[in-house]
């Protein structure tokens, strides 16, 4: 969600500013369309399985555990440049590494539920925590540097493989990046090279969920990356977009849309060249894939959180009710994806969901290749 020129309402500023006295958001120890042709797909045995009919909509078994990493010095290991949340399997064996960068005012752990739902399926998740508080919050700009520190301080000895679990290895040859909201503009902005370093390590792909590029055309934020030219983002390494369908649609008086069009996945999708692949979640919105949280069981933050994920942008679900399905139904898409060009369970899965989205056993009803401009299924090749 872009926020950087928004408006608020008379009830969401009192809602806001009723938070603004947190000071942390995390709370951390001490101490439609895919054209494969340009990648080759992969068809290798998953380490890790699922248990449902379409097994990346379900639990893997790989047992992911959760670890916090804060950015306190200590005499055995590498402290990263940013506090982390990384899921990890606990099943010895090597496995690929995904960096998520969250949304705006959004705690890297309040995507628990996805990313140990991806995770499950044999992925090594990494989640830096961005900013510090709400009254601190960088420019994207620093967030995209903020990324490419980390991923410089992962691959070393005493980074990230001193963190994770006995006999659990990073494969630091399948590094994919995603995010969500401006932080998954932000993982497109880093595959794209808009940072002040080299990065260490190869992108192999990109994943991004509902990403959003501004508040509209003509307030985009930097670095501006969209263009208005169909295919003119050239990653080239395979492009996952996720949409929501609800989040053009505005839910509070005075307030823009949470992924207003033209900044939103639609045009993400339509400035990707191939290999790349756009699926939409109909009838779920922008802030339906992060947890559920009820702000009575909670203090301030918890407050600040159920406004900014309930209140503030048009969902599928009530005030409260679970966001369960949208979780599961982009983790599982997330999975397919990686897997097909990652290593993990081959294609067979993210090819039938991208051939048949209406047959597969998918928690939430998707579209394939839907283009906001046309209101139609955008051409393409399986």
């Amino acid at each position: 969600m872009a926020v950087a020129q928004l408006r608020f309402g008379p009830v969401a500023l009192l809602v806001v500013l009723s938070a603004l006295a947190v000071t942390p958001l995390y709370n951390y120890p001490v101490a439609g369309a895919i054209e494969p042709a340009a990648k080759q797909i992969s068809t290798n045995t998953p380490q890790c399985s699922g248990s449902q009919k379409l097994a990346v909509f379900g639990d893997g078994d790989c047992s992911p555990k959760p670890i916090t990493v804060p950015v306190t010095a200590s005499s055995s290991t590498n402290p990263p440049p940013r506090p982390l949340y990384v899921v990890a399997p606990t099943r010895p064996g090597n496995y690929p590494v995904f960096l998520f960068a969250h949304g705006t005012f959004i705690s890297n752990n309040l995507y628990s539920g996805l990313l140990s739902h991806i995770s499950s399926h044999g992925y090594i998740v990494v989640a830096p925590q961005l900013f510090d508080s709400i009254l601190s919050l960088p420019c994207e700009l620093e967030e995209i540097e903020y990324l490419e520190q980390v991923t410089n301080w992962m691959p070393s000895a005493t980074a990230l493989p001193s963190h994770l679990p006995p006999g659990v290895l990073p494969d630091f040859d399948k590094l994919a990046v995603g995010g969500h909201s401006r932080g998954g503009k932000s993982a497109f902005a880093l595959a794209l090279g808009l940072c002040t370093k080299p990065l260490k390590l190869t992108i192999s792909a990109v994943v991004g969920v509902d990403p959003v590029a501004g508040v509209s055309k003509n307030s985009r934020t930097d670095p501006v990356i969209l263009t208005y030219e169909p295919e003119s983002l050239n990653l080239s390494v395979p492009v996952a977009v996720i949409g929501s369908g609800l989040g053009n649609q505005s839910e509070v008086i005075d307030l823009p849309a949470c992924a207003p069009n033209w900044v939103n996945h639609a045009e993400f999708y339509s400035e990707c060249m191939a290999p790349k692949s756009h699926l939409v979640a109909d009838d779920y919105g922008h802030m339906d894939v992060v947890d559920d949280v009820s702000w009575f069981e909670r203090d301030f933050k918890g407050m600040f959180d159920f406004a900014l994920t309930k209140l503030m942008c048009k969902g599928a679900s009530g005030l409260f009710s679970s966001r369960e399905k949208m979780r599961k139904g982009v983790g599982g898409i997330v999975v397919a994806f990686l897997d097909a060009y990652l290593g993990g369970g081959g294609s067979d899965d993210y090819l039938a969901i991208l051939e048949s989205p209406l047959e597969v056993d998918s928690p939430v009803k998707l579209t394939v290749g839907y283009k906001l401009e046309k209101g139609t299924a955008a051409a393409g090749d399986i």
